[in-house]
């Protein structure tokens, strides 16, 4: 048979339950938290996608306007290899023109295959000088001819013997056409 528990004892049991009671709460409390955290940081993410959307939503016309520009002005190629030559050609006749010399002209590999549009670049090296240059390459880039310059390093030629500043120049130019199922 069982005996009576003393005062003491039961202070004791009652102290382990409530110590029992505390840590489960504590555990629960911490769980809790957790989730709220989370909650919270999940609502703040979604409050900022929405406030960007609605951003998204006021330019609409904006954005549907240059999509329409962009499916009546962008060129149209079938074959990316022969607009990647033609980039070329125009590129070492508009360099020819202002009296700058082309060098070790690549043609890099076709770009994978992208949903908006399709792309050709050319890689070269040109020397002249700095003022030509750099006047040449301001007319490089426009929406109007849907080309940009992807990489460009300039550096003044050391070893030339001209009394006006020389420049060697190494040009990525790439230029963009309409996808193949169109815009």
């Amino acid at each position: 048979m069982a005996q009576k528990l003393t005062s003491r004892e039961k202070n004791l049991l009652l102290l382990c339950v409530g110590t029992l009671v505390f840590m489960a709460m504590a555990i629960v409390m911490n769980d809790f938290l957790q989730r709220r955290t989370t909650a919270l940081q999940k609502i703040a993410s979604l409050q900022a996608q929405k406030s960007e959307n609605d951003t998204w939503m006021a330019d609409r016309a904006f954005w549907d306007k240059r999509r329409a520009w962009l499916t009546e002005k962008m060129p149209i190629t079938e074959s990316l290899g022969r607009a990647q030559g033609q980039l070329l050609e125009d590129l070492q006749n508009e360099a020819l023109e202002y009296g700058i010399t082309t060098e070790q002209p690549t043609l890099p590999p076709l770009a994978a295959p992208n949903e908006n549009f399709r792309e050709v670049t050319v890689s070269m090296r040109l020397r002249g000088d700095q003022a030509t240059v750099l006047a040449w390459l301001a007319t490089m880039q426009s929406p109007e001819k849907f080309q940009a310059i992807r990489q460009l390093e300039l550096e003044i030629d050391t070893r030339a013997r001209e009394k006006t500043p020389q420049v060697v120049c190494n040009l990525t130019l790439a230029r963009w056409f309409k996808p193949e199922t169109g815009l």
